[in-house]
């Protein structure tokens, strides 16, 4: 069995678009839910979330590529650049034949999915744009890092509710550490602030209206958040961390719940 490091990390998240602000916010034990900033408030029950502020794509992906990514795809790949420049591999090279990318996502392309079936029931559009499915898809965010960083191992997406990206994590683990690949891109993206997702989630009467205390015995609910995070790991590489182990079981209770 391989030891495996992680070589690089990155993050877009409602702390902030780098790992450093993340770090910072956690250990000073700030909160990142706050009020929701999205047009359709007032149509909400609960309006508040861990939401990512100032996220530009504009700023990340030239006109052409956003005709082709949905917001979760944005954030894996935003993320994705973060790890890989931090990790200081380059997968164009013999290294992309033997490198993995697995990323989790428990929704996929919720914004793409809203804003087409919108067009179709209330604005009577006839028909959606040509790249709506490769948009929507629920494995597009690993499949657009794989071409952007040049991956060419194994390539899929884990969905298990909450816990994807964790799975997603686990599998690279394991198959770092079995020798099966000699490296791996992984994580987890999720953007599901629409209309349609919010209000899906406040009718199964679970969603908290002031914060998420999981552990606490006066909690009353969850949070929902969006971000994108990346890992890169390795065998034979500088060390930023090292995972030691992961857990897949689950309930076996609840279909939401993984």
């Amino acid at each position: 069995m391989n030891r495996v490091a992680i070589t690089g990390m990155g993050v877009i998240s409602a702390f902030g678009q780098d790992t450093a602000s993340m770090c910072l916010a956690l250990k000073q034990g700030r909160s990142a839910i706050g009020p929701l900033a999205v047009p359709f408030a007032d149509q909400l029950n609960v309006k508040i979330g861990a939401q990512v502020p100032d996220f530009d794509p504009s700023a990340h992906f030239s006109e052409k590529q956003l005709s082709l990514l949905d917001r979760c795809s944005q954030l894996a790949l935003a993320a994705a650049r973060q790890a890989v420049a931090a990790s200081g591999l380059d997968f164009r090279s013999e290294l992309g034949v033997r490198t993995a990318a697995i990323i989790g996502c428990g929704g996929g392309g919720m914004v793409t999915i809203d804003e087409n079936f919108r067009r179709l029931y209330s604005d009577g559009a006839k028909r959606f744009p040509p790249l709506t499915i490769p948009k929507m898809m629920i494995s597009a965010p690993v499949s657009h890092i794989t071409m952007e960083q040049g991956t060419k191992g194994p390539a899929f997406m884990v969905a298990s509710a909450c816990a994807s990206a964790n799975h997603a994590i686990g599998l690279a683990f394991q198959m770092v550490r079995s020798g099966a690949v000699d490296a791996a891109l992984s994580g987890g993206t999720e953007s599901a602030f629409t209309l349609g997702s919010l209000k899906a989630w406040e009718a199964m009467r679970i969603m908290a209206p002031d914060t998420c205390r999981p552990f606490s015995l006066g909690r009353n609910g969850l949070v929902l958040g969006e971000s994108g995070a990346g890992q890169g790991a390795g065998r034979g590489y500088t060390w930023r961390d090292r995972r030691l182990r992961h857990d897949l079981r689950r309930d076996g209770h609840c279909p939401a719940v993984s």
